[in-house]
């Protein structure tokens, strides 16, 4: 029987003769997750040796690898912001630069919001991942997570109840903030957008992902567009707006904030890659307060 160490050199050889991204990392994690063994050990056992069985499932996850559908979808999970959460082909899969959203988000919360009353929407909630962990990090606050679909909100649905939240975290179905019934102090916003033309140009396992969770119309901007028209009537006097983009879009939101919220303040943070991504809209101070 093969050996783990010979396991992954040929999982990663097999996988970089292929082109696949990442492909030592991917091998290590197709392996930890086949003999459902934690990272650590993957390093202290590299002379164990590999049952039959465990190594022919794992064959059979490089074959569905190498037709380039996302190792996320296969294992049927995705690290996000140090949890694990359930993914299918229903839901876009969580991306790291989205991570700076969630940041963002915890630290207007707990820098400058009244935590203990705090509501927040997440619009176009996906798998929850956004939604998920302002629960976890403001436990204080009531969050509401909308999304158009009864396969995406399973989805959900599943992730919220894995991490005992449910009681925390409002789904609705709807069009983006329509569901909402009450005015919030923050709206979330990783909606699609990537303009329609651009989708089939972009890598193989993209393509696997679901297009309504990619595409953002003609500019990419239609259903950010109709978010901020929505908005104004959805939101506190004091209310903040976070919206993940392409660098590229940032002028012409800067034009719809004006145009829906003229008295408020804009701004846009970088992500990980030091990428202009997250665009504020915030309407500042209560002048009552």
């Amino acid at each position: 029987m093969p050996t783990l160490r010979q396991v992954i050199q040929n999982t990663h050889r097999v996988l970089d003769a292929a082109g696949i991204p990442d492909s030592r990392l991917e091998a290590e994690v197709m392996v930890m997750s086949q003999m459902r063994m934690p990272r650590q050990d993957i390093f202290s056992n590299q002379e164990n040796e590999v049952p039959p069985q465990q190594e022919q499932e794992l064959a059979a996850t490089v074959e569905r690898r190498l037709t380039r559908e996302p190792l996320a979808y296969i294992l049927g999970i995705q690290e996000f912001y140090g949890i694990n959460l359930l993914v299918n082909s229903d839901v876009l899969i969580p991306r790291p630069e989205t991570e700076s959203l969630v940041e963002h988000a915890l630290f207007m919360a707990l820098m400058g919001m009244d935590t203990t009353e705090l509501v927040i929407a997440d619009v176009g909630t996906g798998s929850g991942a956004i939604a998920i962990n302002l629960a976890m990090h403001l436990p204080a606050a009531r969050i509401y997570a909308f999304d158009f679909a009864d396969s995406v909100l399973d989805v959900a649905a599943y992730n919220i109840r894995a991490h005992n939240l449910a009681d925390r975290i409002t789904l609705g179905k709807g069009d983006l903030l329509e569901p909402l019934e009450e005015p919030v102090d923050l709206i979330i916003g990783n909606l699609p957008y990537i303009p329609t033309s651009r989708i089939p140009t972009l890598q193989p396992e993209i393509q696997w992902e679901p297009k309504a969770a990619l595409d953002g119309g003609e500019a990419g901007l239609e259903l950010i567009s109709r978010l901020l028209f929505q908005a104004p009537a959805k939101v506190k006097k004091q209310a903040t707006i976070l919206l993940e983009l392409d660098p590229e879009q940032v002028p012409a939101v800067e034009e719809m904030a004006k145009q829906h919220f003229p008295d408020a303040t804009t701004s846009v943070e970088q992500d990980l890659a030091r990428l202009d991504r997250i665009f504020v809209i915030s309407q500042g101070v209560d002048e009552e307060s």
